[in-house]
């Protein structure tokens, strides 16, 4: 089962395909409705507090996280993943027509929130997207489908950019925030679906109704390649956290008016969902199916370590741009697909519990605690310019000495030992 065609002629290639097909449609609609709140919400907090007031609420966002994500792991105790997944899904629906309504009233504050929770819920979702998808494959099933699943999800994500870039002038930004509450809808149906089709995914009897905590922490402290995953994600956020402050401080230089802005924002995230998509379909199955995991995850942080320079030596908005746009690139793609792989041999727990926190909280808990340590240092005076590329090329050094370990051969067929069965 080498290729996509070959796992498409067996009967279980077929039904898992149908599963994660769902899936990524699913995702589609969810992603495209993120880039209908991400530009809004930056554009809309910016026009109310500045650029210079992001990292105060980004240092609000672990908060949101840590209390969102005991909240699902209460929920997926009580009703099981698929239903915990629509409860998170309509919930966020709920918030961005609650948003849209009041925007025009209690604007100022409300846009804090809204982009403190824009940074929260998507990252809590999408985890459970790669919860289901790792449940339902085996390894080199994963290797295969992850890449199209991921690239159905960027499809998306170009998709809404386009639109947003093409129509926020015309439309007005507040009026995307009513959108990306509505198209939330048909992406849940189709999880929905995806769910049913492939059979909910149950936990072992001691891990059943979260017995062994609604988080299992403990997993982070018994299973050395999930907490390696978990250094490597709060390394790689801080990278993307250093890199998306610089980019905002040049937009706003350069990008003064709002709805420009918010149209600007839209083709940047189009153009990152272009390589994004472009990677998904046409490098990620090949690069996984020929190159060993550790060669990926070790080059991708290198070229972040010359961009971060590039930017220190160079700070223009292009630089800054093709950078940012090279992170989240090759993040939503490459890096993402192959280190799905790494989860799909462990338990139900692992799967839907701690990758919430290795994956989700610590992905934002990092660009929070960059965000605070920006603040703080604000607060004792300016930041210089080359600050925030260099503290991205520190980590980026971090994350490649870290790739090692993660990858390590150290058991029969080349698999950490941790993910020996």
């Amino acid at each position: 089962m080498s290729t996509l065609l070959a796992a498409l002629k067996t009967e279980r290639g077929r039904h898992v395909a149908g599963a994660v097909f769902l899936a990524g449609l699913s995702a589609m609609f969810l992603f495209c409705g993120y880039e209908f709140i991400r530009s809004p919400a930056e554009s809309i907090f910016i026009d109310q507090f500045g650029a210079g007031a992001k990292p105060y609420a980004i240092a609000c966002v672990p908060l949101m996280m840590a209390a969102m994500i005991y909240g699902y792991g209460r929920l997926l105790s009580a009703i099981g993943a698929k239903k915990a997944m629509a409860v998170s899904m309509l919930s966020s629906a709920a918030f961005f027509l609650f948003a849209w309504a009041l925007l025009g009233h209690v604007g100022k504050w409300l846009a804090f929130l809204l982009l403190v929770f824009k940074e929260s819920y998507v990252v809590i979702i999408s985890e459970q997207y790669w919860s289901f998808v790792n449940s339902v494959l085996q390894d080199e099933e994963g290797k295969i489908f992850n890449g199209p699943v991921a690239g159905l999800g960027a499809l998306g994500s170009l998709i809404g950019g386009w639109l947003l870039g093409h129509f926020a002038v015309g439309l007005g930004t507040e009026q995307f925030v009513l959108f990306a509450a509505l198209i939330i809808l048909p992406a849940a149906a189709f999880f929905w679906i995806g769910y049913n089709n492939a059979g909910e995914p149950k936990p072992a009897a001691d891990e059943a109704g979260g017995k062994k905590g609604h988080l299992h922490l403990s997993i982070l402290k018994e299973n050395r390649t999930v907490l390696f995953i978990a250094l490597i994600i709060f390394c790689a956020q801080v990278v993307a956290t250093t890199l998306d402050f610089r980019f905002t401080q040049l937009v706003q230089d350069f990008v003064p008016l709002k709805d420009a802005r918010t149209a600007y924002l839209g083709r940047f995230w189009m153009n990152v969902n272009v390589f994004s998509f472009s990677m998904q379909f046409l490098a990620t199955p090949f690069l996984l199916r020929y190159i060993p995991r550790r060669g990926i995850l070790t080059v991708i942080p290198a070229v972040h370590i010359v961009t971060c320079l590039l930017i220190f030596v160079n700070p223009t908005l292009g630089l800054a741009s093709t950078a940012f746009l090279l992170f989240k690139g090759m993040d939503y793609s490459i890096f993402r697909a192959s280190k799905e792989t790494l989860y799909i041999p462990f338990s139900y727990d692992t799967r839907y519990r701690a990758k919430q926190i290795a994956d989700a909280f610590t992905y934002r808990f990092a660009k929070g605690l960059t965000a605070i340590f920006a603040s703080g240092l604000k607060a004792m005076g300016s930041i210089v310019p080359g600050f925030y590329p260099a503290l991205g090329a520190v980590f980026s050094a971090a994350w490649l000495a870290m790739s090692f370990p993660l990858t390590a051969k150290r058991g029969d067929g080349g698999m950490p030992a941790d993910t020996q069965a």
